[in-house]
């Protein structure tokens, strides 16, 4: 009989935002659940496919969304075939018994390329030797699993722990993506992406990463879904040690102009110091062109483009093993299924460097062209059903007008003209960015503390100058870094003021401990963080961090940024062209400002408008019992104001 753990586990809570919904008093009402120390154990037959025991553990527990919460939990089950996962450990095992070769550390030694198997799934020889695997006891015939143990569910995928019978007692991780997207192609490429991304990180950059053992990027495997198995790291997260918010008695980060140092800040720089070492090992390398990386044998790619020769800083023994193909950026996929994938695949690259024009500017065209392309299929789709919702097809044109503008302004923001700026070259040469290069995605191994970098899902290899921060330090907003001199009537405020400032304070403090700390390893790379840097790419990474349909008004909102600035920028070296590029009526400036403050009073009147009205299951949970969340006649929820003194 196969055990089947099954935990429920406790979520960061959220920050409330919102008229209808006071933090203070909500959070009266909630209480952190305590992980459970032993799983419930469910007990199964491996072939008995249809056990209902089974059912809930494929289902998605970690949340409740306000509307259409059973639509967006089907999408994000995960069920597959526990027989079939059993077949593919033992074909595994199998070719390990025939492999003993576990280490490639000399440059003459060629690394067997990934090995497409007759099951339609493909493993990684150079992984799977038998003293990584474990071996079967003597009386024992065939890989059987022990237990399956549901460890995570995150925002694009779930994680399995899987144990087996094999020697040593060497768990392996499952990782089954969600199918939020309407094509098969999104997941496909994503996970041909990230298994050859993480096998460059391990053979040529000698990172620490999860070393995969086999995957499969379509649902014509055993297991029924796609998949990626890799090996298992005990360890903890190193979100455990990050408190953005943490206080500190000096209120003052150091500028380097004589202030004190914050000797409390310790244990924020431990974590932004080590997130900052994977950051600069990423950079260490530079490619010959821009996309995102494959294996040069990965047959679906002979369809597509691709760039041989990445780069000129290859081991020898590697130099054929990888291409750069198409982007998987995320956004470059998201909400795309209106547009054929044969359309799509034009604009995501690779692209290289040519005499007309620069890598920066052919992704900032592509990328404008993708979108506006798929903003006119989406709107020719509406108009062809005969669609009654006018105010969508209305909101579609005012995208469609949107990205129009970012095309054509795209070729005027970066480019090595950029005389002003320090190292302009260095900047615009394509490394990998990790879209997700956050304390949740670093794992402390247990025996070692040897931190291990996860997810590489949506990779890319594009110009450091249009890499934006990352998400755990990210901060747009004002800057505060000495409350004393900064805010001189500090002590004199209201409470509440006093919390609304520091939340600034600390927000400026954690982006300024990570600036500090990219200065340190990449001196020659710091120009990316100048503000007039960040305005210039603020059009495309406004692109790229759309979440919702209105927020092309963000996007809109980084042309009149730049306007503003234009005339400094020309003046100082920043940009080629006297005229700011486009132009704007009287009525449009008003109409975008009204836009723009519709927007943010939408935001902040919409409880958990920040997360798409998702809310993680223990407040869900205890907001329901405190009669803050109700069940409405349409099977959605609501939020009730509550009073605040409650």
């Amino acid at each position: 009989m196969l055990r089947i753990p099954s935990r429920i586990g406790s979520r960061q809570v959220l920050a409330c935002a919102g008229r209808n919904l006071k933090c203070g008093s909500v959070m009266r009402h909630i209480s952190r659940r305590n992980i459970s120390k032993e799983p419930e154990k469910v007990y199964t037959n491996l072939a008995d496919v249809n056990d209902p025991k089974r059912d809930q553990f494929f289902k998605y527990t970690w949340g409740t969304w306000l509307q259409n919460d059973k639509l967006e939990k089907d999408k994000r089950t995960t069920k597959f075939s526990l027989n079939g996962l059993n077949s593919v450990l033992d074909d595994i095992y199998r070719q390990a018994t025939k492999n003993t070769k576990d280490n490639f550390k000399s440059e003459t030694e060629i690394v067997p390329q990934p090995l497409t198997n007759k099951n339609r799934t493909v493993s990684m020889p150079n992984n799977i030797a038998i003293t990584k695997l474990g071996t079967l006891n003597p009386n024992e015939k065939s890989v059987t699993i022990k237990t399956i143990a549901s460890v995570h569910e995150g925002k694009h995928h779930r994680i399995y722990k899987v144990q087996t019978n094999l020697s040593d007692e060497k768990s392996l991780v499952l990782r089954i993506p969600y199918q939020l997207d309407d094509d098969k192609a999104t997941i496909s490429h994503r996970i041909r992406s990230e298994v050859a991304t993480l096998d460059f990180l391990d053979l040529q950059l000698k990172m620490k990463v999860p070393k995969v053992i086999c995957y499969a990027a379509d649902d014509g495997n055993p297991l029924g879904v796609p998949f990626i198995l890799q090996e298992y790291i005990d360890g903890s997260l190193l979100m455990k040690d990050w408190n953005p918010l943490m206080d500190d008695k000096a209120l003052m980060v150091e500028t380097g102009e004589g202030s004190t140092e914050n000797t409390e800040l310790a244990s924020l720089n431990k974590v932004v110091k080590s997130m900052a070492d994977f950051h600069a090992k990423l950079n260490s390398i530079s490619f010959n062109a821009a996309g995102s990386i494959y294996f040069k044998n990965d047959s679906n790619l002979n369809s597509e483009t691709v760039i041989d020769n990445i780069s000129n800083d290859l081991a020898s023994n590697l130099k054929d093993r990888w291409v750069l193909g198409p982007s998987v950026e995320r956004r470059l996929w998201k909400k795309k299924s209106d547009l054929a994938i044969e359309e799509r695949l034009k604009y995501l690259g690779p692209w290289k460097e040519d005499k007309e024009t620069s890598i920066s500017a052919q992704i900032l065209r592509d990328t404008a062209i993708l979108e506006l392309k798929n903003a006119e299929a989406r709107l020719a789709k509406s108009e062809q059903n005969g669609s009654k919702d006018k105010n969508t097809e209305t909101l579609i044109k005012k995208q469609i007008e949107t990205f129009q503008n970012v095309e054509k302004i795209s070729g005027d923001l970066i480019s090595s003209e950029m005389k002003a700026i320090p190292n302009i070259k260095d900047l615009l040469k394509p490394t990998i960015f990790h879209p997700d290069l956050d304390p949740m995605n670093v794992l402390i191994e247990n025996k070692t503390e040897t931190p291990f970098m996860l997810d590489l899902e949506g990779a890319v290899v594009k110009p450091f100058i249009l890499q934006s921060s990352p998400q755990f330090v990210a901060y747009d907003g004002p800057k505060i870094y000495n409350m004393k001199s900064d805010i001189p009537e500090f002590e004199k405020l209201s409470e509440e003021e006093r919390k609304h400032y520091e939340f600034m304070y600390k927000r400026t403090r954690n982006q300024f401990l990570w600036e500090k700390a990219v200065n340190e390893r990449l001196p020659n790379l710091i120009m990316t963080v100048a503000p007039p840097v960040k305005v210039l790419r603020r059009p495309y990474t406004a692109v790229l961090e759309q979440k919702t349909d209105n927020d092309y008004i963000l996007v809109d909102d980084s042309f009149f940024q730049l306007r503003e600035a234009w005339a400094f920028f020309f003046k100082n070296g920043l940009v080629t062209k006297e005229e700011f590029p486009l132009t704007f009526t009287d009525e449009q400036v008003k109409q975008h400002a009204d836009d723009l403050n519709s927007l943010h009073e939408k935001l902040v009147s919409t409880p958990f408008a920040a997360t798409q009205g998702w809310v993680p299951q223990d407040m869900f949970d205890n907001l329901v019992r405190a009669g803050v969340i109700i069940k409405d006649s349409t099977g959605n929820f609501t939020v009730n104001d509550i009073n605040p003194s409650a």
